[in-house]
């Protein structure tokens, strides 16, 4: 088993892997004017014997509130060991471009976006992605990383006929593998905010852990070039989560910082998402979300924003030390 998926997140984690093991990527895609926006989701499913291995490539059309998936056998699935480069069928996905070839009974989907001037979430030997040193722990459930946090788009998708121009909009890529996506989480994305640049995405989670668990999270905002994290393994803590049926608000400290959050909730789209390697749970994702920041430094504000065409997932019963999550 090679050790290069390790230090480079990016890249497919599954070569050894017979079963019980899913992998997916995340390209979000919105247009300059905000009118036209689209999350595509390659990926495998490998449910040992319960079910055929395949790929898959979801679309989620994000002003419609709806979704298609297209699913193909498992031997159109290639991939390049070294960097980050797939071939699915007739689409390509990698961390500077995709192009789509994608027809159901329901939609027809092709073209290309290239991305400029993406900004990787930075690495080193101790802490290679989002995870840090959990890259390194061989039992997590799923594991999470960001390929890039915020990019300029150029290129176009035909979309059912109709021209979606997104030159001069801007992208942002994750990804996961793993078993199972966790039982509950909240996850929010957005780099559609009044500044050019800016970026923010949160994750928390409920982690199995030596058969117990606890509440982990991984947060990042981007602005002025500079990548500020907050993730439980850099002694960051939660002080809030709240979750009503049309908000959500979360509050972070860490040292210095104190990050308020709040992000409305909105109808989205049915998903698949893995159990096992099988891609047979439903969730809903939207890509119309709002996400209302604000940033302090020692008590002082430094920081206040809200970005549109946010993505927002929620899912579960979360417990936090000194609060909890209601649905």
């Amino acid at each position: 088993m090679s050790l290069r998926p390790v230090f480079n997140p990016s890249l497919y984690h599954g070569e050894s892997k017979k079963g019980n093991f899913f992998e997916g990527w995340y390209f979000k895609l919105i247009d300059r004017e905000r009118k036209r926006s689209c999350a595509v989701i390659p990926g495998v499913s490998l449910a040992g014997k319960a079910e055929k291995p395949h790929a898959f490539i979801q679309f989620l059309f994000g002003k419609e509130m709806r979704s298609d998936n297209f699913i193909y056998d498992f031997d159109r699935f290639r991939y390049d060991k070294k960097r980050f480069d797939l071939h699915l069928g007739g689409s390509h996905f990698s961390s500077d471009s995709i192009s789509l070839d994608l027809v159901s009974p329901e939609n027809r989907i092709c073209g290309e976006v290239r991305f400029l001037e993406s900004f990787k979430w930075p690495s080193s030997l101790l802490s290679p992605g989002i995870m840090g040193p959990f890259t390194f722990v061989p039992f997590m459930e799923c594991y999470h990383g960001v390929v890039s946090m915020d990019h300029l788009l150029e290129g176009q998708l035909e979309v059912n006929g109709q021209r979606w121009d997104f030159t001069g909009g801007r992208g942002y890529i994750e990804k996961d593998w793993g078993r199972s996506f966790p039982q509950a989480w909240i996850w929010m994305q957005s780099n559609s905010f009044s500044e050019p640049g800016v970026s923010f995405m949160l994750s928390v989670a409920r982690i199995p852990w030596l058969g117990r668990s606890f509440t982990g999270f991984l947060c990042g905002l981007l602005r002025d070039g500079e990548l500020l994290r907050f993730t439980t393994y850099k002694m960051a803590r939660i002080r809030t989560v709240e979750v009503s049926s049309d908000a959500v608000r979360v509050e972070i400290a860490m040292s210095r910082f104190l990050l308020k959050v709040f992000a409305r909730r909105t109808g989205g789209a049915p998903l698949l998402s893995p159990v096992r390697g099988s891609m047979r749970g439903r969730i809903n994702e939207t890509l119309t979300s709002e996400i209302s920041i604000e940033l302090y430094e020692n008590g002082r504000p430094v920081f206040k924003d809200t970005g549109s065409d946010a993505g927002l997932e929620v899912v579960g019963e979360l417990k936090v030390p000194g609060g909890g999550i209601r649905t």
